[in-house]
Protein backbone atom coordinates (compact mmCIF):
# COMPACT_ATOMS: atom_id res chain seq x y z
CA UNK A 1 0.00 0.00 0.00
CA UNK A 2 2.83 2.19 0.76
CA UNK A 3 4.32 2.06 -2.91
CA UNK A 4 7.47 3.59 -1.82
CA UNK A 5 6.12 6.54 0.77
CA UNK A 6 7.68 4.62 3.32
CA UNK A 7 10.54 1.64 4.27
CA UNK A 8 11.05 -1.23 7.10
CA UNK A 9 12.43 1.77 9.13
CA UNK A 10 9.47 4.13 8.45
CA UNK A 11 7.12 2.14 9.40
CA UNK A 12 8.38 1.03 12.07
CA UNK A 13 8.11 4.31 13.24
CA UNK A 14 4.83 5.13 12.43
CA UNK A 15 3.80 1.66 14.79
CA UNK A 16 5.84 2.53 17.07
CA UNK A 17 7.24 5.97 18.14
CA UNK A 18 5.12 7.81 20.98
CA UNK A 19 3.80 10.40 18.77
CA UNK A 20 2.83 9.06 14.98
CA UNK A 21 4.20 12.28 13.67
CA UNK A 22 7.33 11.22 14.72
CA UNK A 23 7.06 8.74 12.40
CA UNK A 24 5.78 10.95 9.91
CA UNK A 25 9.18 13.27 10.22
CA UNK A 26 11.12 10.22 9.54
CA UNK A 27 9.05 9.50 6.23
CA UNK A 28 9.52 13.01 4.86
CA UNK A 29 13.17 12.64 5.80
CA UNK A 30 12.76 9.29 3.13
CA UNK A 31 11.16 12.05 0.63
CA UNK A 32 12.96 15.05 1.31
CA UNK A 33 16.53 13.70 2.98
CA UNK A 34 17.50 13.82 -0.93
CA UNK A 35 19.48 16.64 -1.62
CA UNK A 36 17.99 16.48 -5.14
CA UNK A 37 14.44 16.77 -3.66
CA UNK A 38 14.30 20.09 -4.01
CA UNK A 39 15.51 20.39 -7.67
CA UNK A 40 13.06 21.71 -10.45
CA UNK A 41 13.94 18.07 -12.02
CA UNK A 42 12.73 16.40 -8.61
CA UNK A 43 10.54 18.79 -6.90
CA UNK A 44 7.12 17.62 -8.79
CA UNK A 45 7.64 14.15 -7.81
CA UNK A 46 8.63 15.15 -4.36
CA UNK A 47 5.20 17.10 -3.56
CA UNK A 48 3.56 14.31 -5.32
CA UNK A 49 4.58 11.70 -2.78
CA UNK A 50 4.39 14.20 0.37
CA UNK A 51 0.55 15.09 -0.80
CA UNK A 52 0.00 10.72 -1.26
CA UNK A 53 1.94 10.30 2.32
CA UNK A 54 -0.82 12.25 3.93
CA UNK A 55 -3.94 11.30 2.06
CA UNK A 56 -2.89 7.59 3.17
CA UNK A 57 -2.06 8.92 6.62
CA UNK A 58 -5.89 10.19 6.92
CA UNK A 59 -7.52 7.12 5.67
CA UNK A 60 -5.53 4.95 8.06
CA UNK A 61 -5.43 7.86 10.96
CA UNK A 62 -9.05 9.68 10.87
CA UNK A 63 -7.96 11.21 14.30
CA UNK A 64 -4.07 12.29 12.58
CA UNK A 65 -5.37 16.20 13.06
CA UNK A 66 -6.66 16.19 16.21
CA UNK A 67 -4.02 14.37 17.47
CA UNK A 68 -1.84 17.13 15.61
CA UNK A 69 -3.86 19.77 16.84
CA UNK A 70 -3.30 18.88 20.58
CA UNK A 71 0.11 19.11 20.46
CA UNK A 72 0.44 22.49 19.16
CA UNK A 73 1.47 25.41 21.43
CA UNK A 74 5.16 25.57 24.03
CA UNK A 75 7.05 25.69 20.66
CA UNK A 76 11.02 25.18 21.67
CA UNK A 77 11.08 28.68 20.84
CA UNK A 78 9.05 29.85 23.51
CA UNK A 79 11.49 27.55 25.60
CA UNK A 80 14.71 29.45 24.88
CA UNK A 81 16.61 30.22 27.50
CA UNK A 82 20.27 31.06 26.09
CA UNK A 83 21.57 31.81 22.57
CA UNK A 84 19.77 33.00 19.61
CA UNK A 85 16.75 31.49 18.18
CA UNK A 86 16.30 32.25 14.50
CA UNK A 87 12.84 32.39 13.00
CA UNK A 88 12.83 32.01 8.98
CA UNK A 89 9.43 32.67 8.01
CA UNK A 90 7.83 29.55 6.28
CA UNK A 91 10.85 27.69 6.78
CA UNK A 92 9.71 23.93 6.31
CA UNK A 93 10.82 20.43 6.85
CA UNK A 94 11.93 20.08 3.48
CA UNK A 95 14.59 22.60 3.31
CA UNK A 96 15.22 21.80 7.15
CA UNK A 97 16.39 17.99 6.15
CA UNK A 98 18.73 19.41 3.45
CA UNK A 99 20.20 22.65 5.61
CA UNK A 100 21.04 19.57 8.16
CA UNK A 101 23.18 17.67 6.07
CA UNK A 102 24.80 20.75 4.14
CA UNK A 103 25.46 23.25 7.13
CA UNK A 104 27.13 19.80 9.09
CA UNK A 105 29.00 18.93 5.75
CA UNK A 106 30.31 22.58 5.08
CA UNK A 107 31.40 23.93 8.49
CA UNK A 108 32.56 22.15 11.54
CA UNK A 109 29.18 22.87 13.37
CA UNK A 110 27.41 20.51 15.81
CA UNK A 111 23.95 20.43 13.34
CA UNK A 112 20.84 18.25 14.18
CA UNK A 113 16.92 18.35 12.91
CA UNK A 114 13.76 17.39 14.77
CA UNK A 115 10.49 19.07 14.58
CA UNK A 116 7.46 20.46 16.21
CA UNK A 117 4.18 21.40 15.66
CA UNK A 118 3.54 25.14 15.15
CA UNK A 119 2.48 27.45 18.35
CA UNK A 120 -1.32 27.27 16.90
CA UNK A 121 -3.76 27.44 13.92
CA UNK A 122 -4.55 29.16 11.07
CA UNK A 123 -0.93 28.31 10.40
CA UNK A 124 -0.52 32.28 9.36
CA UNK A 125 2.26 34.28 10.47
CA UNK A 126 -0.05 37.11 12.21
CA UNK A 127 -1.28 34.42 14.35
CA UNK A 128 1.74 33.12 15.73
CA UNK A 129 3.39 36.55 16.24
CA UNK A 130 0.87 37.28 18.33
CA UNK A 131 1.49 34.21 20.29
CA UNK A 132 5.32 34.51 20.69
CA UNK A 133 5.87 38.60 20.83
CA UNK A 134 2.56 40.05 21.22
CA UNK A 135 2.73 41.97 17.87
CA UNK A 136 0.72 41.96 15.06
CA UNK A 137 3.50 41.40 12.40
CA UNK A 138 7.76 40.52 12.68
CA UNK A 139 8.17 44.07 11.49
CA UNK A 140 6.13 45.71 14.42
CA UNK A 141 7.60 43.81 17.17
CA UNK A 142 9.58 45.91 19.30
CA UNK A 143 12.26 44.31 21.30
CA UNK A 144 16.18 45.20 22.14
CA UNK A 145 16.54 41.63 22.22
CA UNK A 146 15.50 40.94 18.77
CA UNK A 147 16.14 42.11 15.38
CA UNK A 148 13.94 42.00 12.18
CA UNK A 149 15.52 40.95 8.54
CA UNK A 150 13.34 42.10 5.66
CA UNK A 151 15.98 40.98 3.00
CA UNK A 152 19.30 39.68 2.35
CA UNK A 153 20.79 42.44 4.23
CA UNK A 154 22.40 41.72 7.83
CA UNK A 155 21.87 44.45 10.28
CA UNK A 156 24.05 44.53 13.92
CA UNK A 157 22.72 41.80 16.00
CA UNK A 158 21.42 41.66 19.63
CA UNK A 159 23.95 40.17 22.03
CA UNK A 160 21.57 39.43 24.48
CA UNK A 161 20.54 35.83 26.12
CA UNK A 162 18.24 34.77 24.72
CA UNK A 163 18.54 36.64 21.19
CA UNK A 164 15.45 36.50 18.58
CA UNK A 165 15.97 37.09 15.13
CA UNK A 166 12.77 37.05 12.57
CA UNK A 167 13.46 37.06 8.45
CA UNK A 168 11.63 37.43 6.41
CA UNK A 169 12.81 34.52 3.94
CA UNK A 170 12.01 31.95 2.66
CA UNK A 171 8.29 33.35 2.70
CA UNK A 172 8.93 36.72 0.71
CA UNK A 173 10.03 35.04 -2.32
CA UNK A 174 8.21 31.82 -2.04
CA UNK A 175 4.36 33.56 -2.39
CA UNK A 176 5.82 34.85 -6.05
CA UNK A 177 7.20 31.42 -6.97
CA UNK A 178 5.40 28.94 -9.34
CA UNK A 179 2.48 31.24 -9.90
CA UNK A 180 0.35 30.53 -13.07
CA UNK A 181 1.26 28.01 -15.13
CA UNK A 182 5.42 29.68 -15.26
CA UNK A 183 7.69 29.66 -12.67
CA UNK A 184 8.89 33.16 -11.68
CA UNK A 185 12.06 31.66 -9.81
CA UNK A 186 12.76 28.13 -8.82
CA UNK A 187 12.30 26.45 -5.06
CA UNK A 188 15.94 25.20 -5.25
CA UNK A 189 17.51 29.18 -6.09
CA UNK A 190 14.80 30.06 -2.55
CA UNK A 191 17.03 27.39 -1.13
CA UNK A 192 20.56 28.59 -1.94
CA UNK A 193 20.06 32.19 -0.68
CA UNK A 194 18.00 30.91 2.46
CA UNK A 195 20.73 29.07 3.73
CA UNK A 196 23.40 31.75 2.80
CA UNK A 197 21.37 34.47 4.95
CA UNK A 198 21.51 31.88 7.74
CA UNK A 199 25.39 31.38 7.14
CA UNK A 200 25.78 34.88 7.28
CA UNK A 201 23.18 35.12 10.44
CA UNK A 202 25.41 32.60 12.88
CA UNK A 203 29.24 34.38 11.57
CA UNK A 204 27.17 37.74 12.44
CA UNK A 205 26.01 36.88 15.62
CA UNK A 206 27.86 36.80 18.66
CA UNK A 207 26.26 33.08 19.66
CA UNK A 208 27.07 29.85 19.66
CA UNK A 209 23.94 28.34 19.77
CA UNK A 210 21.40 28.78 17.62
CA UNK A 211 17.86 27.19 17.37
CA UNK A 212 16.33 27.43 13.57
CA UNK A 213 13.02 27.30 13.10
CA UNK A 214 10.01 28.77 11.76
CA UNK A 215 6.64 30.16 12.19
CA UNK A 216 4.71 27.72 9.86
CA UNK A 217 5.64 25.47 6.78
CA UNK A 218 3.94 25.51 3.46
CA UNK A 219 1.82 23.68 0.64
CA UNK A 220 2.90 23.06 -2.69
CA UNK A 221 0.45 22.41 -5.20
CA UNK A 222 2.72 21.66 -8.40
CA UNK A 223 1.63 18.77 -10.13
CA UNK A 224 -0.51 15.51 -9.55
CA UNK A 225 -2.37 14.94 -6.23
CA UNK A 226 -4.47 12.40 -5.14
CA UNK A 227 -6.99 15.16 -3.48
CA UNK A 228 -10.04 15.83 -5.44
CA UNK A 229 -13.11 18.29 -4.79
CA UNK A 230 -16.52 17.52 -6.52
CA UNK A 231 -18.04 19.90 -8.69
CA UNK A 232 -20.19 21.03 -5.45
CA UNK A 233 -17.54 21.43 -3.34
CA UNK A 234 -14.92 23.21 -5.90
CA UNK A 235 -17.75 25.83 -6.22
CA UNK A 236 -17.99 26.44 -2.20
CA UNK A 237 -14.52 26.64 -1.67
CA UNK A 238 -14.27 29.34 -4.34
CA UNK A 239 -17.22 31.21 -3.21
CA UNK A 240 -15.69 30.77 0.90
CA UNK A 241 -12.32 31.12 0.93
CA UNK A 242 -9.83 33.48 -0.98
CA UNK A 243 -6.98 31.20 0.82
CA UNK A 244 -6.42 28.78 3.16
CA UNK A 245 -8.24 29.37 5.87
CA UNK A 246 -10.97 31.78 6.77
CA UNK A 247 -13.16 33.21 9.82
CA UNK A 248 -16.21 31.05 10.91
CA UNK A 249 -19.72 32.25 9.63
CA UNK A 250 -23.07 30.71 9.04
CA UNK A 251 -23.76 28.88 5.65
CA UNK A 252 -24.69 26.01 3.88
CA UNK A 253 -21.25 25.68 1.65
CA UNK A 254 -19.19 25.43 5.09
CA UNK A 255 -21.47 22.66 6.69
CA UNK A 256 -20.88 20.72 3.13
CA UNK A 257 -16.97 21.13 3.01
CA UNK A 258 -16.80 20.23 6.88
CA UNK A 259 -19.23 17.12 6.45
CA UNK A 260 -17.03 15.86 3.50
CA UNK A 261 -13.76 16.72 5.50
CA UNK A 262 -12.59 19.36 3.41
CA UNK A 263 -11.97 21.90 5.69
CA UNK A 264 -12.07 21.73 9.72
CA UNK A 265 -12.94 24.30 12.14
CA UNK A 266 -10.62 25.24 15.06
CA UNK A 267 -11.48 28.20 17.26
CA UNK A 268 -12.78 31.20 15.10
CA UNK A 269 -11.59 30.03 11.75
CA UNK A 270 -12.08 27.53 9.27
CA UNK A 271 -8.80 25.75 7.60
CA UNK A 272 -8.47 23.69 4.25
CA UNK A 273 -7.44 20.15 5.04
CA UNK A 274 -4.70 18.13 3.87
CA UNK A 275 -3.31 19.47 0.30
CA UNK A 276 -7.20 20.17 -1.09
CA UNK A 277 -6.82 23.17 -4.31
CA UNK A 278 -9.22 24.24 -6.55
CA UNK A 279 -9.27 26.75 -9.87
CA UNK A 280 -9.39 30.31 -9.62
CA UNK A 281 -9.78 32.56 -12.97
CA UNK A 282 -6.25 33.90 -13.50
CA UNK A 283 -2.99 33.17 -12.05
CA UNK A 284 -3.35 31.01 -9.04
CA UNK A 285 -0.49 30.53 -6.45
CA UNK A 286 0.39 27.01 -6.03
CA UNK A 287 2.70 27.56 -2.99
CA UNK A 288 0.07 28.62 -0.09
CA UNK A 289 0.00 28.48 3.74
CA UNK A 290 -2.86 29.13 6.63
CA UNK A 291 -4.28 25.52 6.56
CA UNK A 292 -3.85 22.38 8.43
CA UNK A 293 -1.73 19.98 6.42
CA UNK A 294 1.31 18.37 8.17
CA UNK A 295 4.23 20.38 5.83
CA UNK A 296 2.20 23.46 7.20
CA UNK A 297 1.83 22.65 10.90
CA UNK A 298 5.22 20.24 11.09
CA UNK A 299 7.99 23.29 11.59
CA UNK A 300 11.85 22.25 11.25
CA UNK A 301 14.03 22.51 14.94
CA UNK A 302 17.55 23.04 13.70
CA UNK A 303 20.27 23.24 16.47
CA UNK A 304 23.42 24.13 15.54
CA UNK A 305 26.56 24.50 17.69
CA UNK A 306 29.10 26.49 16.26
CA UNK A 307 31.60 26.07 19.55
CA UNK A 308 32.33 22.04 18.54
CA UNK A 309 35.59 22.26 21.25
CA UNK A 310 33.26 22.30 24.30
CA UNK A 311 35.28 25.75 25.38
CA UNK A 312 33.87 29.35 25.94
Amino acid sequence: MSDGLYGASEFDALLNEESIFDGVFECFRRIWGDTEALNDRHLTESEYQTRRLEHELTSLYPSLYDDLIEQMGGHPLTELDSGCGVIMDALSLREGFRLEQELADDHDWDVSLSWAPIEGLPSETQFICREWFDAQSPSAVSQENYRFIGDMDVPQLPSSDPAYIWTRHPDQRLEGALKGNYSTEEVEDIYEDVRSLLETIVHESVHEEFLVTSDHGYVNHLGNSPYSLSDEQEEAVSKKFNGRFCEVANGSAYQLLEEANVIKREGGHYMIRGHHSWTKRGATKKIMHGGLSLPECMTPVLRIDTDTEGGS
